[in-house]
Formats: structure tokens, sequence, C-alpha cells
């Protein structure tokens, strides 16, 4: 029989046996939640890890990534076959509108930005003085005529008396030079009668060309000089002046068509043509040349300015005005070359993505 022995200290005694158990199941328990702790661990990873080692999210990754080559090459062609630049603008040939003779304003029938034809009535200066000058050199006109009749028949009465010598040579060439002398005088009055009619004509100052009329700098009561500036007038019709780097012109050439894009009406696509490209770069021609010949010499890219046309501007309904900023694109070529360029790097890359993703899948499998 098993001999039980008691603590001095008061407490219950615990039998060896029992003690050995509860540290037992203690010691059980600890290694279940170890265990339980272990496989949760061993779970997440799992879960964490299922996600990239499943063939099907491999391969869906590899067919975007193919997905992705195949839209940048598609993106990426237009910048083989075009060549475009921000740094163009649109440029026309204004006609600055003055006056030939000085006068004031009577009426001024043009206001800014009115479109104008050709021979339409801009300003008239007031008249009045021009035609008494008119009047003038017409009566001029007519004494020196009578003066000429005068003279033309004192020649003839002189050469018959010369004939039959009745008076002297040195009579005759006199009655000559009178004659020639007042035919001279109606000729230069006839040209003073043209120039007052011209005169008064020009008291209406008319459009040269069909126009817009802009900065207009004229009022009714203005005094004005000869070739003062009045106004200027914009044809319609208009073209881009477009500033190539010289490295985008390899395979540029008259002739070849270019979509335009114009920031004020961003919706509106225009076409035209390039109809020229100028033999020297704009700098070449600036007011102060750059001067190359130093030590201290940086090579820049020059930009080269190109004239393209624009087609059916009489069907746009829009103002399009000097200095007004485009966006030119020129189609340069080449398209069969950069699709075949294009075409085998893509070809190359995919080719690199489904390789790079069966030797994956092949791996985990192996795993």
């Amino acid at each position: 029989m098993m001999k039980t022995e008691f603590p001095t200290n008061g407490e219950l005694p615990i039998p060896k046996d029992r003690e050995h158990r509860r540290g037992f199941v203690i010691q059980h328990h600890h290694d279940n939640r170890s265990e339980h702790v272990e496989a949760e661990d061993s779970s997440g990873k799992e879960k964490k890890q299922s996600l990239f080692r499943r063939p099907g999210v491999i391969v869906a990754a590899a067919a975007l990534a193919i997905a992705g080559i195949g839209y940048g090459a598609f993106a990426m062609f237009p910048s083989f076959t075009h060549e475009s630049t921000d740094d163009a603008f649109i440029d026309v040939h204004f006609v600055s509108v003055a006056p030939k003779i000085a006068g004031r304003v009577a009426v001024v029938h043009a206001d800014d930005n009115q479109l104008v034809k050709k021979g339409d009535v801009l300003v008239e200066i007031d008249p009045r003085d021009f035609q008494v000058a008119l009047a003038q050199a017409k009566a001029n006109l007519a004494k020196d005529k009578a003066a000429e009749i005068q003279a033309n028949a004192n020649e003839k009465r002189a050469q018959d008396l010369f004939t039959k010598k009745v008076i002297s040579t040195l009579d005759r060439d006199a009655s000559v030079a009178t004659s020639q002398s007042s035919k001279a005088t109606v000729e230069a009055d006839e040209a003073a009668v043209e120039q007052a009619e011209l005169n008064l004509g020009y008291t209406k100052i008319t459009a040269p060309i069909d126009g817009y009329v802009t900065k207009e700098a004229v009022a009714t009561g203005d005094y004005l000089q000869v070739g003062q500036a009045l106004m200027s007038l914009v044809p319609p019709r208009v073209w881009v002046i477009a500033n190539f780097k010289e490295t985008q012109l390899r395979n540029m050439q008259p002739g070849q068509p270019a979509n335009i894009s114009v920031d004020a009406y961003p919706s509106v696509d225009l076409r035209g043509r390039v109809d020229s490209i100028q033999a020297g770069s704009g700098a070449a021609f600036s007011l102060l040349p750059p001067e190359n010949a130093t030590g201290n010499y940086v090579k820049v890219v020059q930009r080269v300015p190109v004239k393209i046309m624009l087609d059916d501007q009489q069907n746009l309904q829009r103002v399009l005005g000097p200095g007004m900023s485009v966006v030119p694109t020129v189609s340069v070529g080449g398209e069969v070359g950069a699709a075949w360029k294009l075409a085998c790097i893509a070809i190359i890359l995919a080719a690199g993505v489904i390789i790079g993703a069966t030797l994956w899948i092949r791996r985990l499998r192996e795993g």
C-alpha cells in the first residue's frame, strides 16, 4: 500500500502519478497548439503562393503581355511613317492698306474682322479739293488747246508766205516753234487732267484683295498722309509654316500628304500637302545669325521651315489667321519597312514571353 506523505506547510499532497499525468496533458496541449500554429502558417504560405503557382494565372499574364506588345507595336507604327512637330504656325501674305493722296477722312466703311471683297470701298477721303483741281486742269487744257489751234494756223500761214518768199526763214521758224510749244503744252495739260482724275479716284480707298480687315487704325475726321497704314487685309487662303528638325527631313519631300490640327479648333482636322522645303535653316536667315566658328561650339539640331498648303479652305467656315498654332503630321512613307521591323520585334518579344511562361509552368509541375 502506497504511503502518502503530508507536507508541513498545510497544503494537500498531490500524488506523484497524478502530477506526472498533469504534466503530460499540459505538454500534449502545447504540442498540439504548436502543430496547429505551424499548420496555419503553412496553409497561409500555400494560399499566398498558390496564386502565382497556378498555370491559368501564368497563361493569362503571358496573354496580357503579348497583347501589350501588340498594342505597343501598333502605337509605335506612326512614329516610323510620320513626322510631326508642334513648332508650326499659320502664315499668310497680308496686304497693308494705305492712301495714295493726303486728305481728311470723310467716311469709314470697313470695321475690324469684317470680310470684304476686292473693290469694296473701305475709306472715303473728302473729294472737294480734288474736284476743284480736276476742274482747273480741264480749264487749262481747254485754254491751251485753243492756243494750239491758233499756233497751228499761224504755222501754216507762215509756211505759205515763206514759199512765196514774203517772210524770212527766221519768221517761219518762229511760227513752227510756237506751234510745237503749244502742242507740248496741250499734252502736259492732258496729263495733268489725267492725274487730277486719278487723285479724285484715290479719294475712295478700295480693297485690293478679298480678305478680313485687321488692325484698323483710321476714323472719320482723321487727316491722312500718303502711305500711312490704315488697316491690313488677311486673305482667306492661308498656309502652314512648320519648323521641322533637320533630322526629320531625310524622307520628307514636296507632295506628301499632311494632317493639320489647329489648337483653336481641336475638333477640326485639316488636310494639306507639303509645298516646299526652305533651302536653309531658320537660324541662317535670322537678324543675328549664329557664329559657329568659335572655340566653344555646341552642336544644336537646327529647324528648317516647311511650307504646307491646305486643301478645301473654302469649306472650312473657320477663321484662320497668321500666327495661330497648329500641329502638322506629314506622312513620309516607309510603311512596309516599318511594318516588317515592328513585326519582327513583336514576334521576338512574344516568343520570349511564351518560352518564359512555358518554362515556369514546367518548373512548377516538376517541383
